[in-house]
């Protein structure tokens, strides 16, 4: 599994804070859903990656895996600052979540909370198995979000990155699940001129076969060609008018409903976690790890976690002085004070 590639596992517990670092923890944007992340690692290298995941990355150092119970203590934290009654968890993450180790726990745990509505995972699906899949619904899963980016096993292994991805398995898998009682959502990522007749493909094959009492039945994404992540050879980023076009086009042959939004999930805006730390303040930070990225370390101060940008030495326990240049939305970036 993924373990074979990286070059350095981060555990991560006390005394870290779980909010908000890009890769692991908690993310809260100002809503009643909360995207929780408990492993930041990948299998597949797909060829579309934003976060440069996989095998192959360029970029990644580090990888990072939080302590399950630890995680879950912060949930409670963040969801105590939340008016709406319902409270839902996207299980995602810079890699595969499903990965780790114990995610049935993290599910069983979640479900455990009154609060909690929605729980979903956003999985590429290719560690799905009939057994893990009845270990999560008794745990309380509720959706499954399932990246299928093409139907034809050559194709889709290409743009998975991976020779052993199997989408014949991944999809009778999202099938199995659907039959199970969880809700499963297609969501491919569109690559304008080279997998158009595929997502066409993909909305009739959901249509056809899945059933959700709950939630849409495809997910389609937009390909972002991020500065650090992969831009496969000939494939440009669509505008978000092209985007939402060939999402009306295609509702129109295939009777799907493809332009979905928040509210679809019961999704709301609602109170966020206050920022501690504004830009431009200079603040006393403690290194917990080496970074996710090149030229990062991981430290925190003030209850968050912070990616500090500095290509020197650092030590773990170590003081440094820094100045916070990006805090949206508890998301932090710093640059040691020279």
């Amino acid at each position: 599994m993924a373990e074979k590639y990286i070059k350095k596992l981060v555990r991560i517990t006390r005394p870290l804070p779980l909010v908000e670092h890009i890769a692991f923890g908690i993310i809260d944007r100002g809503t009643n859903l909360l995207q929780v992340r408990p492993y930041s690692a990948c299998h597949l290298s797909c060829v579309f990656c934003s976060v440069d995941a996989g095998p192959l990355t360029r970029s990644r150092i580090s990888e990072y895996i939080v302590d399950v119970d630890y995680l879950l203590e912060w949930v409670l934290y963040v969801s105590s600052y939340k008016v709406s009654r319902r409270i839902h968890v996207l299980i995602d993450g810079v890699g595969e979540p499903l990965l780790h180790p114990q995610i049935e726990d993290l599910v069983a745990g979640l479900r455990s909370m009154g609060r909690v509505g929605e729980i979903a995972v956003e999985t590429h699906g290719a560690v799905l198995s009939e057994s893990l899949i009845e270990r999560l619904r008794g745990a309380g899963l509720t959706r499954l979000n399932i990246s299928i980016d093409s139907l034809d096993r050559d194709r889709a292994s290409t743009l998975a990155g991976a020779e052993w991805y199997d989408v014949k398995k991944v999809s009778e898998m999202a099938l199995y699940a659907n039959s199970t009682g969880i809700d499963v959502m297609i969501t491919p990522v569109w690559l304008p001129g080279f997998n158009d007749r595929d997502i066409e493909e993909i909305a009739i094959w959901a249509k056809n076969n899945l059933r959700n009492r709950y939630s849409p039945i495809l997910g389609i994404q937009k390909y972002v060609a991020h500065k650090r992540g992969r831009k496969p050879p000939g494939i440009r980023e669509p505008s978000w008018g092209e985007f939402y076009s060939f999402l009306e086009a295609l509702e129109a042959r295939t009777g799907v409903k493809l332009r979905i939004s928040l509210e679809d999930f019961g999704v709301r805006p609602d109170n966020s976690l206050p920022k501690p730390m504004g830009v431009g303040e200079k603040v006393v930070a403690r290194i917990y790890s080496p970074g996710w990225l090149k030229g990062e370390y991981l430290g925190y101060s003030r209850g968050r976690a912070i990616a500090i940008l500095h290509s020197g030495d650092l030590r773990e326990g170590e003081e440094v002085m820094v100045r916070i240049i990006h805090n949206k939305d508890n998301i932090y970036l710093a640059r040691p004070v020279a």
